[in-house]
């Protein structure tokens, strides 16, 4: 074979493996619903099939509306390509598959879903799709380390980040950095730089954060690359500080001294749980990867019938298990677990390793939320203790 006819076949192979690629992302991200939280090229959906698109209008059309019903969590999500460019594929990999809070400002994560390896790897090459390389720099230096604290501190970053749970001499109240907009809210914690980003990547977008990508949300610094090498370096060999002791994800589920009834438990239901819950063609399960379970918490009956099983048979999230628990109060147990992981405040950080083998345990519930406070899940254990009283 001629080398002009070798390097035209390998063209074509490429030209053939390129388009197949994107298209095998594409079905990935619709998979796993990427598109219900972020902006996602290629995957278009409609406002009221997003979550962030229709919180952000429950959001603009409650401005100046005292009685307006009050959307916390999910108004908006980090932009994938701002992510996608900086941050490493190994750690997308493991983030996808088994998340943890990167972001203590915020209440909410990044849902568990039932992200395979395989998907995984298909989204973090999406995600890294531009490969257009990131200036190089030089190596880290704990000598840098002091000198880039002191251009840490000169130039606000503690405004906005957390490092783990160091002092770093600034407090502001969560409802002020609410003010300062969503940079600040969003803005990740930084003792885990060092699993999400190369020291070329975190240089390039610590001196520039929009010559890494023009929709970058962190303003620029405006710093000398000599300044910014100094900084890299303060976040590489920093002291995160000591850890804190994780909130304990023990339950009181003794039964209540009183009768509780259905409208008390929706109630509870209403705050997050038939969002996905209150349809019975189970598309909002199926729409984040999971098997559609067709579960409808908005009504007695629906709670009472269950979750279709893969075989076309009912069973109840009533009835204990094997565990001796009701699967609907083990799945709200179990989001308490997880919280340990997903719900960090600022300066409670556990500073637990991010990487870690994945849990074979059903995810907690709701996804991605806070934990249903634990009077709460008292009140579900007690009236399904007493019958599912209506």
């Amino acid at each position: 074979m001629s080398a002009r006819l070798a390097i035209g076949l390998a063209l074509a192979v490429l030209a053939c493996a390129a388009p197949a690629a994107a298209q095998d992302a594409t079905a990935t991200l619709r998979r796993y619903g990427c598109a219900s939280c972020h902006a996602v090229e290629g995957v278009r959906v409609s406002r009221g099939q997003s979550c962030t698109g229709c919180h952000q209008a429950i959001v603009e059309r409650a401005r100046g509306r005292a009685s307006a019903p009050a959307v916390r969590h999910f108004v908006f999500a980090p932009d994938l390509e701002a992510a996608g460019r900086r941050l490493r594929e190994d750690y997308l990999v493991s983030f996808l598959q088994d998340p943890h809070d990167a972001r203590p400002r915020l209440e909410e994560t990044m849902p568990r879903l039932p992200v395979t390896e395989a998907d995984a790897r298909v989204l973090a090459r999406w995600l890294r799709r531009d490969t257009r390389p990131l200036p190089a720099g030089p190596a880290p230096s704990r000598a840098n380390l002091e000198a880039g604290r002191a251009v840490f501190a000169r130039v606000g970053c503690a405004v906005c980040h957390e490092l783990g749970n160091a002092d770093l001499g600034v407090r502001i109240p969560p409802e002020a950095l609410m003010g300062l907009g969503r940079a600040a809210y969003e803005a990740p914690n930084l003792r885990h730089v060092r699993d999400r980003l190369d020291p070329d990547a975190a240089l390039a977008w610590i001196e520039s954060p929009r010559s890494v990508t023009p929709r970058a949300l962190m303003p620029e610094t405006n710093l000398s690359r000599a300044d910014a090498i100094l900084v890299r370096d303060f976040l590489w060999f920093a002291d995160p500080g000591a850890p804190a002791a994780p909130a304990s994800s023990s339950l009181d589920l003794r039964p209540l001294s009183r009768p509780v009834r259905f409208a008390e438990v929706r109630r509870i239901f209403d705050r997050s749980c038939i969002h996905c819950h209150a349809h019975t063609d189970g598309q909002s399960a199926s729409a984040l990867g999971f098997e559609p379970s067709s579960l409808d918490l908005s009504s007695l009956e629906g709670v009472r019938a269950g979750v279709l099983a893969a075989d076309g048979t009912r069973r109840s999230i009533l009835e204990p298990d094997a565990s001796g628990l009701a699967p609907l109060v083990a799945r709200l147990l179990r989001r308490h677990e997880e919280a340990a992981r997903d719900v960090i405040p600022s300066r409670a950080d556990t500073l637990a390793p991010i990487a870690r083998a994945r849990p074979d345990a059903p995810v907690g519930m709701p996804l991605g939320l806070p934990p249903v406070p634990a009077d709460d899940v008292r009140r579900i254990a007690t009236w399904i203790s007493q019958g599912a009283l209506p």
